[in-house]
């Protein structure tokens, strides 16, 4: 028997990469998606299902596999209001592992960000972070946090201050090497690579940066 995997946060730009990539994996038989909007994706192995992330009651019967991958998120641009964007950006993954963990899904492969802390003064990093520490202390069987720089990539909606940084990054993408090759733009489909790599393999850390995610997608090609 295959894996069976859920993801949240299919909508979006990673999580939509990855979706593909789990139902051509012959390692999963079953990919759930949990979101707001229907996903028109007829694939035989896909389940999605219709839910409001913030109620478990929408979802817990549904939230049922082996690996749970959260690809949530959002901009201050996009949620202004500080609170609802630090709900979004920890409380809702938090509490979807909450109710992953009790229906007995034994992984979490989260993304997250290059730089997240909970103690970082920027509000981004700050709630990354605190989401990585409190999933982490639900105490799952395995629990990774993926870090990516800068992801590249067309998104559906439009972000003029992160499109026009993305070009100015490819400039100096070719700059950044040494220590500073992990702040180096990395598309979907290498985060998504390495994720899927180390849902089913296993890895021996916890947080994987950017550059590191690289490596594996490389080094690991299906």
């Amino acid at each position: 028997m295959g894996f069976t995997a859920i993801i949240i946060g299919a909508t979006g730009l990673t999580g939509g990469v990855l979706l593909n990539q789990l139902l051509e994996n012959s390692r999963y038989d079953k990919v759930v998606t949990l979101s707001r909007k229907r996903i028109e994706n007829n694939h035989p192995k896909h389940k999605n299902y219709i839910a409001d992330l913030f109620d478990p009651t929408t979802y817990e019967e549904q939230l049922k596999g082996d690996h749970l991958f959260i690809c949530t998120g959002t901009t201050q641009a996009k949620t202004p209001d500080k609170e609802t964007y630090y709900k979004i950006e920890h409380d809702l993954p938090l509490q979807v592992a909450e109710v992953a963990l009790k229906n007995g899904v034994e992984k979490v492969i989260a993304i997250s960000a290059l730089g997240a802390n909970p103690d970082s003064r920027f509000i981004y990093n700050r709630g990354k972070g605190a989401m990585e520490r409190d999933i982490e202390a639900l105490g799952f069987t395995e629990s990774y946090f993926v870090q990516p720089a800068l992801i590249g990539g067309t998104r559906e909606e439009k972000r003029s201050f992160e499109s026009a940084w993305k070009k100015f990054q490819k400039l100096i993408d070719p700059l950044l090497i040494g220590f500073l090759k992990k702040y180096r733009t990395i598309e979907p489909k290498t985060i998504a690579k390495a994720m899927i790599y180390i849902a089913v393999n296993g890895y021996d850390k916890v947080r994987i940066e950017s550059d590191e995610l690289k490596e594996i997608a490389i080094s690991h090609q299906s």
